[in-house]
């Protein structure tokens, strides 16, 4: 009896100090911001896709339409461990496609793919959507203008397969978004050749892992030839005042726009306990839907560095500009914890 009344207390307890506004709900999370960097004023109204190649050489291309483009400019998407269908990350897509860009989805995790064989799958599906693409009447790619966002072990794939474009032939890229790197099995390279002129960003999170958590510390400072002026390392901090809370862990970036996607979990899961092994991933089983994570950490985070390389100015303005580092409003009007920013994590 007396273990039956101390649970109730603290059940009670629990529910005593949920975050509510006036009338006793719970505040819910931010909206999409209207206008500005990540907001939903959009160029184009849809966007159109098509496919080549089969398992781990299996890639998607999605296209702005609505109108069309002649030319645009191209965002490579590395998946993370597991997630190798778009539609865990079609929400991004679909915001950089309505953004004027076309999004190259390399599905380098295919059936029968090996850990190793990771960076020279994508080195392959690039250089054959480039022909692919040059060849295809629909919209043609600015080479100058290529840039990569890599989560999860895409993350580290990113960096080195940025690292690696002279010595495959590839474009240098403008621009790099690196998501909650989650190394594993893969070896880092030397990351001494991504190019002067590219501009970097790495994000973490407060509920990563120590370990994810220090090789996106280790992948900023191996990258040494980047200008400290062209790369921050920016924190996101969780926040459980409302529902649902927002958990800056490594399932964060995913922004599927069906629920139906978290069933590969389900299917895989002996893959998945064995992949990752800490406990409090388990909260995070349910694939996340699309809230202020994407919309203030990378929809946002990635319009303005994309900002800065076409006016050629460094991201010194994540530090310099709060409008960057804002997470946006509960709906009771409390401020989400802002962007942790630093040119020396």
């Amino acid at each position: 009896m007396r273990t039956i009344t101390a649970a109730f207390v603290m059940v009670f307890l629990l529910i005593s100090f949920l975050p509510a506004n006036a009338t006793g709900r719970l505040a819910y999370g931010p909206v999409q911001p209207t206008e500005g960097p990540g907001g939903a004023m959009y160029q184009h109204a849809a966007m159109t896709t098509w496919e080549r190649g089969i398992n781990h050489e299996r890639y998607q291309v999605f296209e702005p339409s609505g109108p069309s483009l002649e030319k645009a400019g191209l965002v490579i998407l590395l998946h993370d461990w597991l997630t190798e269908d778009p539609e865990y990350y079609m929400g991004l897509i679909r915001h950089l496609c309505r953004r004027g860009k076309v999004v190259l989805f390399p599905r380098f995790q295919g059936t029968g793919a090996r850990d190793e064989d990771y960076h020279t799958n994508i080195v392959r599906t690039v250089k054959d959507f480039l022909l692919q693409s040059f060849a295809r009447s629909g919209t043609q790619i600015d080479r100058d203008h290529v840039a990569m966002i890599g989560h999860g072990a895409g993350g580290v794939l990113a960096a080195n397969v940025a690292a690696t474009t002279d010595y495959f032939g590839l474009p240098r890229f403008a621009t790099l978004l690196l998501l909650m790197p989650h190394q594993r099995s893969l070896k880092l390279l030397d990351l001494t050749g991504i190019s002067r002129q590219t501009r970097m960003v790495i994000i973490s999170g407060d509920r990563t892992d120590p370990v994810n958590d220090q090789t996106a510390r280790d992948i900023f400072y191996a990258a040494d030839r980047i200008k400290s002026h062209n790369k921050v390392f920016i924190t996101v901090l969780s926040d459980f005042y409302g529902q649902p809370p927002l958990i800056a862990d490594e399932l964060a970036p995913l922004a599927p726009e069906r629920p139906i996607y978290e069933r590969l979990l389900v299917k895989r899961r002996y893959e998945y306990v064995k992949t990752f092994r800490e406990p409090y991933v388990a909260s995070s089983l349910r694939t996340q839907h699309i809230d202020s994570f994407d919309w203030f950490a990378i929809f946002r985070v990635f319009d303005a560095l994309e900002q800065a390389f076409i006016q050629q100015t460094g991201l010194n303005v994540f530090k310099n500009t709060a409008e960057l580092r804002f997470m946006g409003y509960w709906s009771d009007g409390k401020k989400l914890k802002g962007l942790i920013v630093t040119d020396r994590p």
